[in-house]
């Protein structure tokens, strides 16, 4: 007897992950501009946000999506010891894999429920200054597997506290040539570290 593997659900992207632009799905990769809307093409939205708490103020710092042949690219380029950390990091920290039967069996397939904490420390996002959220594309879908997930600003630090100087270097590089943020920007939200 054979079993066909499970598929993903699929949703429509919400509004939280489209491109600060155009308030509509990314429609390209960032790196080499491939469309993202035809033939099934996969991808990666990473987006970035920033509170400011006494003006009651939001801002998205960055935005973007990667193909996945991409964001397979940016994720070689972490040298192995940074990979190492990071994994081990989120190995003890996180189980994607409870989280995401948890939420499928709450019959959550509202992807904004499924990043209103932080998958770190579970800090409701009301409560951060920064965070990330990530989610995994197909077309004009979003797939529900292990994303999408919000990642708090104290969770990023501590990852980028455990990445190689090596890979920080090339970090640098890719928001420097794909983002250009400002000096008072590039010490705090870092792009792509769950890459």
């Amino acid at each position: 007897m054979s079993f066909l593997p499970v598929l993903p659900q699929r949703v429509p992207i919400p509004p939280s992950f489209y491109a600060e632009d155009t308030e509509a799905p990314f429609e390209t990769c960032l790196a080499c501009d491939r469309p993202l809307h035809q033939d099934g093409t996969e991808y990666v939205i990473e987006k970035g946000y920033r509170s400011f708490e006494a003006y009651d103020v939001e801002e998205t710092v960055f935005g973007y999506a990667l193909c996945l042949r991409c964001h397979a690219s940016l994720s070689q380029s972490f040298s192995a010891q940074s990979r190492q950390r990071c994994t081990a990091y989120l190995n003890e920290h996180v189980d994607l894999p409870r989280r995401t039967a948890s939420l499928l069996d709450q019959d959550s397939l509202d992807p904004t429920r499924w990043t209103q904490h932080c998958i770190v420390h579970d800090t409701p996002k009301a409560e951060l200054c920064e965070y990330q959220i990530l989610a995994h594309c197909r077309g004009t879908e979003m797939l529900l597997t292990h994303l999408p997930l919000m990642i708090g600003g104290p969770a990023v630090d501590e990852l980028v506290q455990r990445l190689s100087n090596e890979t920080l270097d090339e970090l640098g590089g890719f928001r420097d040539e794909h983002f250009g943020l400002p000096p008072e920007l590039k010490g705090t939200l870092q792009g792509p570290v769950l890459a």
